[in-house]
């Protein structure tokens, strides 16, 4: 059975505010448009349509950031058991300066393409690139993406070592 290394949650104020800012401002570009509705059809349209997406995202935030992220022996996977990918896929964790990662987060480049999917605060799949992060607490990222950094560095040791056994 796989052993928990580490969890990457949500905290429940960043839930709250990231609800309440997206949600209010959708709300308030939908109640300009109910007011005050301009002469310019394409414009009203617009704020419409951009206050309906804002509330989609706020839900969308809502659902992604209820689920933690959980680092096992086995590999990286959801709280509802979605695989992310295995720890003998990941080529390497890239948490650097110039890294296109979530805020406060990193990205893992794995060894072949993963599925894709999006959780808005959480984690983004394209490719080969998992971005884990977001809404996500610094320290507790950086505490995933060590404990990954040091599981890949002992499996190189590994590898090599076997290399000069033969």
């Amino acid at each position: 059975m796989a052993r928990e290394l580490a969890r990457l949650e949500v905290s429940q104020a960043r839930r709250t505010v990231g609800i309440a800012l997206q949600g209010g401002l959708g709300l308030f570009l939908l109640y300009i448009v109910a007011v005050r509705p301009g002469s310019e059809l394409l414009g009203t349209l617009a704020l419409a349509g951009a206050g309906a997406a804002l509330l989609w995202f706020a839900y969308r935030f809502w659902r992604a950031t209820g689920v933690a992220l959980v680092l096992t022996t086995e590999g990286l996977l959801d709280e509802q058991g979605r695989s992310f990918c295995r720890f003998e896929d990941i080529a390497k964790v890239d948490r650097g300066f110039f890294a296109f990662r979530p805020s406060s987060g990193f990205v893992i480049l794995c060894k072949k393409p993963v599925q894709r999917g999006w959780a808005p605060g959480l984690w983004w799949a394209f490719g080969k690139h998992i971005g884990v992060g977001g809404a996500t607490g610094r320290a507790a990222g950086k505490q995933m993406a060590d404990i990954i950094s040091v599981m890949l560095t002992e499996r190189g040791a590994e590898i090599k070592a076997g290399k000069n056994d033969l």
